[in-house]
């Protein structure tokens, strides 16, 4: 018999039922939502009754591109990302190394271009500073590594690879060094970096993710355990992608994982703060270098072909300009002269699309492609003398087009690509509409609705149910607590219980300015029905009565 959950005492989102207080949910599914009268009548009946307080109801959060184990590693371990010199890094990670018995060490988060000094440290002076031990220290982009040597004695090959530097790997160096580095990790380690991510994830009220695994970013063994822990009805659900080019072999992994396709970190290039996103023109601030490409259009559009007669999801990486018409050249190859229903329904995507041109934003709508977006990247590396504009110049203007894409129609969804910015959607709706360029600002509710409803759309057709509150929909929410509500919204929707209530739009909450932003603090969050996360303070507005 399933469970009846009743909210009450809330103001809720929901475009359907603007006026509404309350919902009934009977196992999975919102069977009812309405006001302070009827809820009363539904009390009795009612497994579990939370009093919301007042606090804002909507459809919980979809990350739309994260990396579970290495977000979860970062949270339990070495977290580079407030350090500010060389010294502050090398005190830190001596501190870690002598508490980790010599084991392999696994840190995250370096930005040199936030230091005043930005010298790095030498591989010796990493050998020094944990006597000799394995290390691995990803860039914040994961594009880039620092190393020790005993980890480049145990993986040789590495020096014979692009990329690989005296000080800094990239490219194919890095991606070696990363796969050994974290092939060190046991079982239980993993399982235990999915398990915090996951239960971080729900804290922040995010009721899905998408996971980007594949051989060069991960391992399959990664992405089986992350799959078996997903199966757990109280965490949020989680949908997989496999980067690799499509062949028998890829395909029954994609199968295997129950994969939604075969894309999300298929690199087409690198990374603008590792000089590895491919460009057309040079890097302001390394005239010779243009990135790394590692994908022809000829490739993306077979990739996509055969991703489109098999059925599943195609995508790609892609940063710079050259890599996003790389990309688009060949969806249009593969897409063909006629529109293609097939090519259309299933939704690829590209991962970032951070350099498309007027062109390519325009190209995104009319393929039916969807891009996945990262707002905390234009509030961190965007604004005016940031990374973007010391590696870019003027060209950083006009990047990470959101507001752009979604006026043309195309699908927009937004993420985190943790461990490289935080699992912090409301801080990231807060992002997208205050881009640096005013062009590309979002609405509160688009930039709501990017980082919700549209991570499930961007799955395909059979979730497009998902992430609203309506009748038949299934319960995956979120309870934020809020200052205040555009247009007096909180006010006015108390003020007229059980009585006929005027005409009021329905918003999200009101951000604040960019300087000053005012981010919604999530309280509680129901995962297919279930309350899986309740905050210290709200846990006792919840009340479970037995059969």
């Amino acid at each position: 018999m399933s469970q009846l959950t009743l909210i009450t005492n809330s103001v809720i989102y929901s475009h359907g039922s603007p006026h509404a207080t309350a919902l009934l949910i009977d196992g999975a599914e919102i069977v009812w939502i309405g006001g302070h009268d009827v809820a009363a009548g539904h009390m009795e009946l009612a497994d579990t009754v939370i009093d919301a307080g007042g606090h804002f109801v909507a459809p919980g959060f979809v990350d739309a591109h994260v990396h579970a184990t290495s977000t979860g590693l970062t949270l339990g371990g070495l977290d580079l990302t407030q350090v500010t010199h060389k010294k502050e890094f090398l005190d830190l990670l001596s501190n870690y190394a002598q508490h980790v018995n010599g084991a392999t060490i696994l840190g995250h988060g370096w930005d040199q271009s936030n230091w005043a000094d930005p010298q790095l440290p030498s591989r010796q002076e990493i050998d020094r500073a944990t006597w000799g031990s394995v290390v691995y220290l990803s860039r914040i982009d994961v594009h880039s590594a620092l190393v020790s040597n005993s980890l480049i004695a145990q993986c040789p090959e590495a020096k014979y690879l692009a990329g690989y530097g005296e000080e800094v790997v990239t490219q194919l160096a890095h991606g070696a060094l990363r796969k050994f580095a974290l092939g060190s990790i046991s079982h239980s380690q993993r399982k235990t970096a999915q398990e915090l991510f996951l239960d971080h994830a729900l804290s922040q009220g995010i009721v899905g993710v998408h996971e980007m695994a594949g051989p060069h970013i991960s391992s399959y063994s990664d992405a089986s355990s992350l799959h078996e822990l997903s199966s757990r009805s109280n965490l949020p659900k989680v949908a997989m992608y496999w980067g690799e080019l499509l062949t028998e072999d890829s395909l029954n992994i994609v199968r295997e994982l129950k994969a939604i396709g075969a894309g999300g970190d298929l690199f087409i290039d690198g990374a603008i703060g590792s000089h590895t996103a491919f460009l057309k023109e040079p890097y302001s601030d390394d005239p010779q270098n243009t990135g790394a490409g590692y994908l022809t259009a000829e490739q993306v559009a077979d990739h996509l072909r055969a991703c489109t007669q098999a059925r599943i999801q195609g995508g790609f990486h892609v940063i710079g300009d050259q890599a996003c018409e790389i990309a688009l050249t060949g969806a249009r190859i593969a897409a063909g002269p006629a529109p293609d229903p097939a090519f259309h329904s299933l939704r690829h995507r590209l991962e970032h699309a951070e350099m498309l041109s007027e062109s390519g934003v325009r190209e995104m709508g009319k393929l039916g492609m969807t891009a996945s977006m990262q707002p905390l990247f234009d509030a961190w590396w965007g604004n005016p003398g940031g990374m973007y504009q010391s590696r870019l110049g003027t060209r950083s203007h006009h990047m990470n087009r959101w507001g752009s894409l979604h006026a043309d129609g195309a699908a927009v969804c937004f993420s985190s690509d943790s461990p490289v910015t935080p699992n912090t959607p409301w801080a990231a709706v807060h992002a997208a509409m205050h881009h640096h360029n005013p062009q590309e600002r979002m609405s509160a509710d688009a930039a709501f609705t990017a980082h919700t409803r549209s991570g499930w759309r961007a799955l395909g057709a059979h979730f497009d149910s998902h992430g609203v509150i309506e009748v038949g929909a299934p319960a995956h929410l979120a309870i934020s607590h809020v200052q205040e509500f555009q247009g007096g919204l909180h006010g006015s929707r108390f003020a007229q219980q059980g009585s006929e209530p005027r005409a009021v739009a329905v918003s999200v909450p009101d951000l604040g300015s960019s300087t000053a932003p005012e981010i919604p603090v999530n309280v509680c969050t129901i995962v297919a029905g279930a309350v899986s996360y309740a905050g210290e303070n709200f846990a006792d507005r919840i009340s479970t009565y037995a059969p």
